[in-house]
């Protein structure tokens, strides 16, 4: 799953009335990310396949599994050569791809790998085993393309398919092998689908006239207040950042703003199990990797270096996932 692309549970209720007012199950400040900021952050770098240099991940599933891309480091604009999608097993690589494709995009607890490959010079969604066979998702033949992007930790695939240059949104759910459905999709010019989490609920990124998207349980899409680009959803806690200021947001499953992140906040980028959230702020004009509880700095990972781009945290909390000199890289909690 995204962190997953979303999955995500809270351990303590701070207060039923809270709770209905935000929308959201959260901890006492006090207790809250404790155990995070006794951390002594430890660095493990991933393991690159056998003449491969550079990587970078496009999906965690909160624990052990790992989806992204490796290849070899292009000088010209930073991009990679010869990329090939790539699984991780607690940092070990378990798979990579012969060709370019297929792509791998998502991977959820089970181990489940999405994605898609091209078939008659369309691209397909796909799943995908452990040794890199490939077995395709049922689609639509009207359909121009359509890729599965996003898996849940339930299992439920979630992708986009387009027709005549428009965008639908596509659930092949886990309780009906071989089905799947549409949603109804907003007509917009661009849609990205950034995470899912365990509940169903699906954020999307749009273009700017729009912002961002969230799919709640109720099946509709709604914008997201404030205009804000959203990067992690887990029990229906959205969190991203706002696009017409520096600020990292929360929000809740319908959209509703929960609150902003000031004081060099840029963006939040994860939610962890417990419900701490990390992203990056500025500190001294240098951008930062940080976790906040209830929008407060818990730990100002001051050991971590800044180069770090923090992407996922763990279910547990005790591992922070990204990316950090072209490289996939954790550091966990010592």
């Amino acid at each position: 799953m995204s962190e997953r692309r979303g999955k995500h549970a809270l351990a303590t209720v701070l207060g039923a009335v809270s709770a209905m007012v935000l929308g959201l199950v959260t901890l006492p400040a006090g207790q809250a990310g404790a155990a995070a900021a006794a951390c002594t952050w430890q660095k493990r770098v991933w393991e690159l396949p056998a003449g491969a240099d550079v990587g970078t991940l496009d999906g965690y599933d909160g624990d052990r599994w790992a989806v992204g891309i490796t290849g070899n480091r292009s000088w010209m604009g930073g991009g990679i050569t010869d990329p090939r999608g790539t699984l991780w097993d607690d940092g070990k690589v378990a798979l990579r791809v012969s060709g370019e494709i297929p792509h791998l995009n998502d991977v959820n607890a089970s181990g489940l790998v999405v994605g898609d490959t091209i078939v008659g010079n369309e691209f397909v969604a796909i799943t995908v085993d452990h040794d890199g066979t490939t077995h395709r998702l049922p689609g639509d033949p009207a359909w121009d393309n359509y890729s599965a992007d996003l898996v849940s930790d339930n299992g439920d695939i979630v992708g986009t398919a387009t027709v005549d240059r428009k965008f639908r949104v596509v659930v092949w759910p886990a309780g009906a092998p071989g089905t799947y459905r549409v949603l109804p999709t907003p007509d917009v010019a661009y849609l990205h689908l950034q995470d899912v989490d365990d509940q169903g609920r699906i954020i999307a990124q749009s273009d700017s006239s729009v912002g961002g998207l969230v799919w709640d349980t109720d099946g509709q899409w709604r914008e997201l207040a404030s205009n804000g680009t959203p990067w992690a959803v887990r029990d229906g806690r959205v969190v991203g950042g706002l696009n017409d200021t520096n600020a990292a947001a929360e929000w809740t499953a319908r959209g509703g703003l929960v609150r902003t992140i000031g004081s060099g906040a840029i963006n939040a980028t994860a939610v962890g199990g417990h419900g701490t959230v990390g992203g990056h702020r500025f500190v001294n004009s240098q951008r930062q990797p940080v976790l906040w509880r209830d929008g407060v700095v818990s730990d100002p990972l001051t050991g971590v270096p800044s180069g770090f781009a923090l992407n996922w945290l763990s279910d547990d909390e005790r591992t922070l996932v990204g990316v950090e000199s072209r490289r996939p890289v954790a550091y966990d909690c010592g």
